[in-house]
């Protein structure tokens, strides 16, 4: 009677185990897809130069990058729209390049409301 007991609590280990497994391997690909996926933020901002392949903007607060309201560059990840201009009310995501920069990956007139 002993023996079935230690067995079959060695079963029960050993399926407690196998299911912990499945689910770190499956923690872990879910980490693994959203470390890839690129986390974008949103910003509403006024143009206050364009130079090259950048912009500067004078933005409100990103709260989900804990940013106050401030001026600075960014790097255009593609070319201005023509239609923008110095002075125009945008709208524009954020998201961090290979090299950990925030570079600008949309930027758009920020329609009124």
């Amino acid at each position: 009677m002993k023996i079935l007991t230690i067995l079959l609590g060695i079963a029960l280990i050993s399926a407690n185990g196998m299911a912990q497994a499945e689910m770190s391997e499956h923690d872990m690909t879910q980490m693994s897809k959203q470390s890839t996926s690129s986390v974008k933020h949103q910003g509403l901002g006024t143009i206050k130069a364009v130079k090259e392949n950048k912009v500067q903007l004078e933005h409100q607060a990103i709260t989900t990058l804990n940013w106050s309201a401030m001026t600075m560059w960014f790097p255009l990840r593609d070319p201005l729209p023509a239609e923008l201009k110095v002075g125009d009310k945008v709208r524009f995501e954020l998201e961090q390049s290979e090299a950990k920069k925030w570079i600008i990956s949309k930027i758009e007139i920020q329609s009124a409301k």
